[in-house]
């Protein structure tokens, strides 16, 4: 009996370890995210996104037509930055999701939990407020 005591604590100390390495290393408090991007625009946009640690390639986005992703944030991965282009724009370069700063109210942009949504217009950028369901301008181009 004593033996299967010290077998069983041996083995929770190794699970607990590996639940402290994996929390320090952000794998347990990793979220995921679904980004969309909606182009208002009268012509094709152009969409370049990445984190620290994944390139979601270059997308050609129709006018009128939008593009999804999903996003796994962590410590370890926090950010997600979009370069967006069309003819008519100088080059954006926007951060639409940052892990340290999600649900902070003083950010509403970040508080997505689960799906986040940015529409391009011709006058700048806009996220969907989960608060309200209304899209409010983020940045100008």
């Amino acid at each position: 009996m004593k033996k299967l005591i010290c077998i069983w604590g041996f083995f929770m100390v190794l699970i607990l370890s590996g639940s402290a390495i994996l929390q320090q290393s952000g794998v347990v408090e990793a979220r995921i995210i679904v980004e969309n991007v909606v182009n208002s625009l009268t012509t094709p946009l152009s969409v370049d996104c990445k984190t620290v640690n994944v390139d979601y390639g270059s997308q050609t986005v129709a006018a009128g037509e939008g593009w999804g992703f999903t996003v796994v944030a962590s410590e370890v991965d926090p950010s997600v930055e979009c370069v967006f282009k069309d003819g008519d724009h100088a080059v954006k370069t926007v951060e639409i999701w940052n892990y340290a700063r999600s649900g902070y109210s003083d950010v509403p942009w970040y508080n997505c939990d689960s799906s986040c949504t940015w529409e391009v217009k011709e006058d700048g950028f806009y996220y969907l407020s989960q608060e309200t369901g209304n899209y409010k301008l983020y940045s100008s181009w």
